[in-house]
């Protein structure tokens, strides 16, 4: 494991790379306020199966200062990821992006697709309209400063909202999402900010008040063309409250995507169903790699 530290203007962002240097190559972006440890499962298949995998931890989550949220749209952190995806010379990479990091994604596959050999979105943001309704109360000034403050996410809170009925009575399983969290100021701070900087604009705050709509000011609007050409495979969970599987449906537009629904399943479906997503990421990776190699 190697550890480099990209600058970035004012920030800097943590890349972990696993492997030996050699293609083909992966780049992993977890979820907002997440880790690796929310994909390692996934992380340890691509390494298994031959790949080099490169973690990147989006600005203020691993490393001060915190993101401030001018800086904090998820078209600006795409921009950043690519900015040190160049930068440290990483050739066009499968990306793999769980929730923000799903939408991360997409949004560096739509403005540097030459960065890009092929898509794993696990419940990403940005291609529906809705997200949970407490998204609505973080979006509110001084009581989203209290609802966002650093603290430990409880088993309660886990079990309402990030785990499907599979997992939800396993205690070894919620204990594990528990020490997962994060005390760290500056990762609350920067979770904050990029709640706050993609608030819908103007006119679409008063459609945001009414239910639904939280995801205005995310959302990739028009047709996913831009996509159509890259090779993509989408994973949610049916039970997921964070972010609905029937936006997987506008997956429908991309001609060379794949969508699989797991049954009982919630927003941390990498860790809850590992060896199902890992089973669909390998057949997908093998084709993908397999089709490259004819094409060389």
């Amino acid at each position: 494991m190697r550890v480099h530290i990209a600058p970035c203007d004012r920030y800097r962002l943590r890349v972990t790379t696993w492997g030996s240097g050699a293609g083909p190559h992966a780049v992993v972006l977890p979820g907002i306020s997440a880790d690796w440890r929310g994909l390692a499962p996934q992380i340890r298949t691509l390494r298994r199966l031959g790949w080099t995998v490169h973690v990147v931890d989006l600005p203020g989550f691993a490393l001060p200062p915190a993101l401030r949220a001018p800086d904090a749209t998820v078209v600006q952190l795409a921009d950043y990821v690519a900015r040190v995806l160049t930068s440290l010379g990483i050739p066009p990479a499968l990306v793999l992006g769980h929730s923000l990091g799903g939408g991360v994604a997409m949004h560096i596959a739509i403005r540097r697709p030459e960065l890009v050999s092929g898509l794993v979105l696990i419940a990403p943001v940005g291609l529906g309209v809705s997200l949970h309704w407490i998204y609505k109360l973080y979006c509110v000034p001084l009581l989203g400063r209290a609802l966002l403050r650093p603290s430990v996410l409880r088993a309660s809170s886990i079990r309402r909202f990030l785990v499907g009925s599979r997992r939800r009575d396993d205690p070894r399983f919620i204990a594990r999402l528990v020490r997962h969290g994060e005390r760290a100021r500056p990762r609350a701070l920067s979770a904050r900010a990029i709640i706050w900087a993609n608030q819908p604009r103007r006119w679409r705050k008063a459609r945001a008040l009414l239910p639904g709509g939280e995801q205005l000011g995310i959302r990739i609007d028009g047709p996913l063309t831009k996509l159509s050409k890259i090779p993509t495979l989408v994973l949610w969970g049916d039970e997921d409250r964070v972010i609905s599987a029937s936006d997987a449906r506008r997956c429908k537009e991309l001609p060379l995507a794949q969508v699989r629904i797991a049954r009982g399943v919630g927003h941390s479906l990498p860790l809850e169903v590992a060896a199902w997503a890992n089973r669909h990421i390998e057949k997908f990776v093998t084709a993908l790699t397999t089709t490259e190699l004819r094409a060389a």
